[in-house]
């Protein structure tokens, strides 16, 4: 036994909770109970059932089906609160150890994979040691779990014993409550022992603790052959008649009834559903189906890139038809890598057969041929691990080689070819759009980024990995009930919010997560440069040169680049790899495992369970946040996410089919090469710029040469880019034509539902929406005829007509449109042969839609009773420009609603052509004026330029993402000849002239909206630069600590020096405790709090929390071998960027409500039967149910917009950040005068600082203000300045401002509030501020008069005296005069030589008495406040007024710059309008 499981052995030992121990040591070691325990069982068997009995008969809690079905959430509803970085642990964790807490038990982790049990016990136990809170709060049941699993997998044999043991410890020193996959792993590891007493034991506590035998058999943890053993053991226990014969025959029962649902859903057996399947291979595609209807595959000329061939090797499963429904979908999520490395062990070995060339492409032939050597040197690596973890001699190969030998090397190297080969054809999509011209200015190798290949390729080996775990952990059970909540959903009972809430909150107890484990940053880069580096070395290309002969060539390069100024590793192919493939600017990755689905999507029953059947992925597309992750989590595991999640639902439960005739028109299009509809030719045809004669000499045109070029590059590029992706989608396409498609929905962190499938899916362009079609079809009836015509003139453009010119437009074509059915591409046309007729549906917007509707239509007129003609076609409704009208529904803004289509209209208004009108009356007047952009503008606007720049404003488009989108839409612009209208010298100045136009444009149209995105934006603004009251205190009391202890050091270092001695360790962290154990935490917090780190946040109608991701990244480098690697470390807390937070959030609030008007039409479009699709804004049905759909629509945007949207908004911020402080930038209004010794006013140039009468925490929080101001990148206004001891210097005339002051009665002024009247607030501190001057100089002149007049008194008297008192009588000439007091004292005989000194006393005494009557004389003080502090931020119109009053010498003050925190509010909401919303109801073109 370990020295660990020792040491455990010695607390108390149980197996089940108090009140029944009945199992000891001794009874587990020997397999059976002890004498007499057989009543022990006997009577928990009993007790087992009565409260079984007792939960059955219990009386379950009842549903108000109303509110349970309510999709709206009410205002008054809590929201999901925010995390403090300050006090969550384990972002403190990571900030201390630079570790996450999974990150480290991932050690752990990988410790039980490669069978070191003990090992994996001591670092758990050492976690629980040395981080005790951390762990408390992070851990739970499933790292014990995988304790416990891993105990009972250990070799030589299973540690039953010690397992045991740590189920007791679990409980009891670590206060972690057991859950069923707990009871799943301990009764199948000791059934597995054949310890079948101590497993019913065992499911007694179960039962007890509240769990069920079905929840058991849904655990991970047991596998088929495990569920098999334990129904051995209920059918022994009832055969032979032992006790527990109720609790087996409650198994064999749950077992039964799972089998059953199973068989009934699949249609198969038990037996057939376990039979394992190779990998397709290339001899497996003579068994395509020929079964009658069956689609047979067609030729189709791909594209020879690595992500095609990929793709297609998956695809071959769907041709063979030898597996059905659930089973060929499983197949197809799985064979991605099995079928790419059995494809490149088939060519190694069938290298010399001469059919191999014919049957596959040289890259894929060359590709397979570096499999052996990358294959052989990832082996080596995993034999040097195996060492180094044995030994624990290299510690640095330790660091990595834990998770490295995770996966089998084939399968790491087939990973790693693929990748790389893909990423590399696809690299231009891996760059921005500045890198990438940077690439193309540079001419530089392309390729791709050395951080970003390393970053991609580590991901998929861990995905994969944790892959291969998942497909050992599973059993029939659980596949079965994935699929019996599949069918849940396709029956609509799902959408039954009550259903689904209790469905959800059933799965959430009896599926508890499972550990995924977490590689940490230094070992992610550390695996994929590894990777990289020996795919550099093993991949090797044949290239013959002129005159040589035949050798082999890396087929890859690593070298450094600078691009913007920073240094960047690259690694890009050679240039016969080039040859190969093209770089591919496709940004979609070519995930095989993201194809359209078989079978109906898993339903969402929590944030991490739905969608494809094999995995579980989280519903929301999260950029490796960890933050959105948790918040996801908790709002999933608080039932917030329910009618989002059956939103998404809703969406993937839609059967799709391939359109065949349209497909038919594509192929022949795609295998002709030429450029139509846009399917790009298969070359590049744009002749290259021809270098000018003049280049040389002529810098324009240098510069003009320069633009061409880099723009037919693009122009090259972007051509082999969409001919790659449209192969992508073609393949798939006749992959799936004999099969129904499914897409499963994900959605982005503003609730916007998007299909996974990347590739195909009907948010794709126009072409991939003209091969999608409806799987069910249904009559066409009369009202479904009207609008498919409608539908098909919208397809054309003529969406902006009424509803009977768009019907009277078909009618007029109909000859057209059925010509156009019949013979969509004539071979004349395609061979391009003289006088061939361009087919007329080519001319419509959407022209692979518009032959699609020209089908239906046709096939429908031609049917008996078109009526009754079953129709498969999507019809869409689109809203008008979806945004605008948000905000003019929010803002009940009348004229907005008009413009877009709110409001009821004989005919439909078209916003474009609203704005394109303003801006031409703009245009037409700077060309009166001579303005040059607008001369060459006039008269060429069209409702095309704008559009695009219309339509996105309201989504929070820039004014330079404006001006490159007119730049794109200007350049098309071409005369009769096709020559470009517009000088490419002159597009960007052109653009960004225009771009101003139609924003003042959009402006003037819609008022309201702008008013409200003002808002929108302002309190963004606001919070993104706020901290919280308790953080502001603490980084205060922080700073203050910090100096107070750097001051008592210096000292006592200045003391020791002194005394020649030094002070030790220990005395010097007495003196400064933060130099001590968590400085670097302490250090990172304190360079924190210098920074904004609010993100904005709401919640959306529908409950959801939506948080703003953007923070100014913090960046890592590592070290690898490959080169020095900088990567964005995602767990250390960062910054937020203030300025994206700001300008996002009015687009991301409007797509939020967007999205939540989608989920809830589509919930109540499946709720009403209904077959019902969406591309955001524009909402797809029947030709039959566009009625009801409309309705729907209507009634869902004004439920929704009856709340008072921006009010609950203003409410959630008012509560939310409540407690939070914003810096602001005050500007204070001070006085301060003197008097030039000609007696003429002088306006002090100096800041009267206040740094020696303000405490020290003030002082900490002006600069703390002043930091977070500076971070958030926020300009100072007018005023100006950073610095916090700036003043305003302006030109005043002193002489003309003395003239106008005047001295007040300081005793009885009535002081002016700033609030009512600045102005005369700002002179009367003019007037107190001169008057205080004038009577401090006259006090200081008569006090000086006065001091001056008793010395010379006092001096006088003396020297008299002395004089008088020698025995010789000076002469009159000599004798000292006295004043006329003095004199007469001492005639009288007042003063003596006696008296002198009291009499000079009896001076001074009346000096001092006319000195102190001049402060009532003249009075200085004034205790009343005079402060008028303006806020630059709320009242700049003030701070402009006061400055203009300065500037023109109406006052005398100065404006000093200043910083404080103040409470955060928010500004009254923009004034509603006056329209009424339920009009929305009976506008006819709200959506049409």
């Amino acid at each position: 036994m370990s020295q660990l499981a020792f040491k455990v052995s010695q607390s108390s030992v149980r197996l089940l909770r108090p009140s029944a121990r009945i199992v000891t040591r001794a009874a587990v070691g020997s397999g059976r109970l002890q004498n007499g325990s057989l009543q022990t069982t006997r009577f928990l068997s009993q007790h087992a059932k009565l409260q079984s009995l007792q939960l059955a008969e219990a009386p379950k809690p009842e549903f108000n089906y109303y509110e349970e079905n309510m999709l709206l959430v009410s205002p008054s509803n809590s929201f999901l609160p925010l995390n403090d970085y300050r006090k969550d642990t384990e972002q403190l964790h990571y900030m201390h150890t630079g570790k996450t807490v999974t990150e480290q038990l991932s050690v752990m982790q990988s410790c039980l994979f490669n069978g070191n049990t003990e090992q994996a016990q001591r670092i758990l136990v050492g976690m629980y040691q040395l981080y005790p809170q951390a762990m408390q709060e992070v851990v739970d049941v499933a790292i014990h779990n995988e304790i416990l699993s891993g105990l009972f997998r250990a070799k030589p044999r299973p540690l039953v014993s010690e397992a045991l043991q740590w189920y007791d410890v679990m409980e009891n020193q670590y206060a972690i409550e057991p859950n069923s996959n707990t009871f799943a792993v301990l009764i199948g590891g000791f059934v597995n022992n054949g310890m079948q007493n101590v497993a019913l034991a065992l499911m007694q506590e179960m039962l007890r603790n509240g769990y069920t035998i079905h929840g058991m058999l849904l655990s991970s943890y047991l596998s088929d052959e495990d569920i098999r053993k334990i129904e051995n053991m209920a059918k022994d226990v009832v055969n032979k008649g032992e006790d527990n014969v109720e609790l087996a025959s409650m198994l064999l029962g749950e077992v039964k009834s799972a089998e059953d649902n199973i068989s009934a859903i699949t249609g198969d057996s038990a037996e057939q559903e376990s039979v394992e399947h190779a990998p397709v291979t290339l001899d497996e595609l003579a068994g395509i189906s020929n079964k009658p209807g069956a689609y047979e595959r067609q030729q189709l000329n791909s594209t020879n890139v690595a992500g095609i061939m990929q793709l297609k090797s998956t695809l071959e499963s769907l041709y063979l038809n030898e597996l059905h429904g659930y089973n060929l979908q499983v197949r197809l999520e799985n064979d991605t890598y099995d079928a790419a490395l059995a494809r490149y062990r088939e060519i190694n070995e069938k290298r010399n057969d001469p059919l191999l060339s014919a049957n596959t492409s040289a890259l894929r032939r060359l590709s397979a041929s570096w499999l052996p050597k990358l294959e052989s040197m990832i082996e080596e690596e995993q034999q040097r691990c195996q060492v180094a973890m044995e030994g624990h001699s290299d510690k640095e190969r330790l660091k990595y080689g834990r998770y490295f030998v995770q996966l089998d090397a084939s399968k790491m190297a087939t990973v790693t070819i693929l990748e790389t080969l893909r990423l590399n054809a696809t690299s231009n999509g891996l760059h921005s759009q500045s890198e990438r011209q940077n690439l193309l200015n540079q001419k530089a190798s392309g390729g791709v980024f050395a951080s970003t290949l390393v970053t991609k390729l580590s991901k998929a080996i861990h995905n994969e990995i944790r892959f291969e775990q998942m497909k050992k952990r599973t059993n029939r059970h659980v596949f079965g009930h994935r699929l019996s909540l599949a069918r849940l959903a396709t029956s609509g009972k799902l959408f039954n919010m009550a259903v689904r809430r209790a469905k959800m909150r059933e799965h959430r107890e009896h599926s508890a997560d499972l550990f995924l484990d977490e590689w940490g940053l230094d070992t992610r880069i550390r695996i994929g440069s590894l990777l990289v580096s020996m795919l550099l070395e093993s991949a090797r290309i044949p290239e013959r040169r002129d005159g040589e002969a035949e050798h082999m060539v890396p087929a890859f390069h690593h070298k450094l680049e600078f691009l913007n100024g920073r240094r960047h590793g690259l690694v890009y192919p050679s240039s016969t790899l080039r040859e190969l493939f093209k770089s591919d600017s496709s940004s979609h990755a070519v995930t095989a495992r993201h194809l359209p689905m078989l079978v109906p999507p898993r339903p969402w029953m929590t944030y991490n369970s739905g969608g494809y059947l094999t995995r579980d992925e989280p519903c929301m597309r999260i950029n490796d946040g960890s933050e959105q992750l948790r918040l996801l989590k908790h709002a999933s595991n608080e039932d917030r996410l329910s009618t989002v999640l059956a939103g998404l639902d809703a969406l993937g439960m839609t059967r799709w089919a391939i359109n065949r005739p349209v497909f038919e028109a594509i192929r022949k299009v795609w295998n002709a090469g030429r450029e139509i509809a846009e399917i790009p030719a298969s070359t590049y045809n744009e002749p290259e710029p021809v270098k000018p004669a003049d280049y040389d000499e002529n810098p324009k045109a240098r510069i003009k040469h320069h633009l061409e070029t880099r723009e037919w590059m693009n122009g090259r590029a972007n051509q082999h880019s969409q001919r790659c992706d449209c192969n992508y989608k073609i393949e798939i396409a006749q992959a799936f034509m004999n099969h129904p498609m499914y897409f499963p929905h994900n959605m982005d962190f503003r609730g916007r539902a998007y299909p996974i499938p990347p590739h195909f899916n009907h948010l794709g362009n126009d072409m991939c929406r003209g091969l999608l079609t409806f799987h069910e079809g249904r009559p066409l009836t009369e009202r479904g005829m009207h609008w498919l015509k409608i539908h098909l003139a919208n397809l054309f453009g003529k969406d902006k007509m009424s509803h009977d010119e768009r019907i009277a437009f078909v009618e007029e074509n109909k000859a057209k449109i059925m010509a156009a059915a019949d013979d969509p591409i004539p071979a004349a046309f395609l061979n391009d042969e003289p006088g061939a007729v361009r087919p007329w549906w080519l001319d419509a917007d959407s022209p692979w839609q518009a032959l699609a509707a020209c089908i239906e239509y046709t096939d429908a007129v031609r049917s008996p009773d078109p009526a009754a003609y079953i129709s498969h076609l999507h019809i869409h409704q689109d809203g008008t420009c979806n945004g605008l009208q948000h905000y003019a529904a929010m803002g009940r803004d009348s004229k907005g609603a008009h413009e877009v289509n709110l409001a009821t209209s004989d005919r439909p208004q078209d916003v474009y052509s609203g704005i394109l009108r303003v801006a031409e009356r703009y245009v037409n007047e700077d060309a009166e004026l001579g303005v040059e952009e607008a001369l060459q503008l006039k008269n060429r606007l069209t409702r095309k330029i704008v559009k695009q720049t219309v339509m996105t404003n309201v989504y929070g488009v820039t004014l330079m993402g404006a001006k490159e989108q007119i730049i794109a839409r200007l350049r098309e612009v071409k005369d009769e000849n096709g020559a470009h209208v517009f000088d490419i010298m002159n597009l960007s100045k052109l653009a960004l002239y225009l771009a101003k136009k139609i924003f003042a444009s959009l402006g003037e149209m819609f008022t309201q909206a702008q008013e409200t995105q003002n808002w929108l934006n302002e309190s963004a603004r606001r919070i993104s630069s706020s901290m919280t009251r308790a953080a502001l205190a603490d980084t205060i009391k922080m700073a203050a600590d910090a100096r107070k202890s750097s001051a008592r050091l210096r000292t006592a270092v200045k003391q020791a020096k002194a005394a020649g001695e030094t002070l030790d360790c220990d005395e010097v962290l007495e003196l400064w405790p933060d130099l001590g154990p968590g400085a670097m935490r302490r250090k990172r917090l304190d360079t924190l709090a210098d920074k904004p780190m609010t993100p904005v946040a709401w919640t959306t109608p529908l409950g959801m929390t939506v948080l703003q991701p953007y923070r100014k990244m913090v960046t890592r480098r590592v070290a690898t071998n490959l080169q020095n690697i900088n990567v964005h470390d995602v767990n250390m807390p960062a910054q937020i960027n203030s300025q994206k937070q700001k300008t996002a959030f009015p687009p991301n609030f409007v797509h939020s409500l967007d999205a939540s008007h989608m989920v809830l039409s589509a919930i109540e479009c499946k709720v009403a039967g209904l077959v019902f699709a969406s591309v955001h804004d524009s909402y797809w049905t029947h030709a039959c149910d566009v009625d009801k759909m409309n309705s729907i629509l209507r009634e869902q945007f004004v439920k929704m917009h009856k709340q008072p949207i921006m009010a609950n908004v203003k409410a959630e911020f008012e509560q939310r950040y409540s407690d939070h402080m914003v810096p602001i930038v005050v500007w204070d209004y001070v006085n301060s005068f003197s008097f030039e010794k000609n007696g003429e006013l002088k306006g002090s140039q100096k800041r009267l600082s206040k740094s020696g009468h303000e405490k020290q925490a003030e002082q900490i929080e002006a600069d703390l203000a002043r930091k977070h101001i500076e971070s958030c990148d926020e300009t100072e206004g007018v005023l100006g300045g950073t610095d916090d001891l700036v003043q305003m210097q302006i030109e005043v005339n002193d002489q003309k401002l003395a003239e106008s002051m005047e001295v007040v009665d300081l005793t009885s002024i009535e002081l002016i509030d700033p609030a009512q009247d600045l102005f005369g607030a700002a002179r009367q501190a003019d007037l107190i501020a001169y008057t205080q001057s004038v009577n401090g100089n006259r006090i200081k002149d008569e006090r000086r008069a006065l001091m001056k007049t008793y010395r010379e008194r006092v001096s006088q008297l003396r020297k008299y005296m002395t004089q008088m008192a020698k025995k010789t009588a000076p002469s009159e000439e000599d004798k000292i005069k006295l004043c006329a007091a003095e004199q007469a004292a001492v005639d009288s005989k007042q003063v003596t030589q006696g008296t002198l000194v009291k009499y000079i006393e009896n001076l001074k005494a009346e000096r001092d008495t006319l000195i102190d009557g001049l402060d009532a004389k003249y009075p200085v003080k004034f205790d009343r406040s005079l402060a008028i502090s303006i806020s630059q931020r709320d009242d700049k119109e003030q701070l402009e007024q006061l400055e203009t009053l300065i500037k023109q010498g109406k006052l005398a003050g100065r404006l000093v710059k200043g910083h404080k925190f103040t409470e955060l509010t928010f500004d009254d909401l923009p004034a509603q309008g006056d329209f009424d919303i339920n009009q929305v109801l009976r506008s006819p073109y709200f959506f049409s």
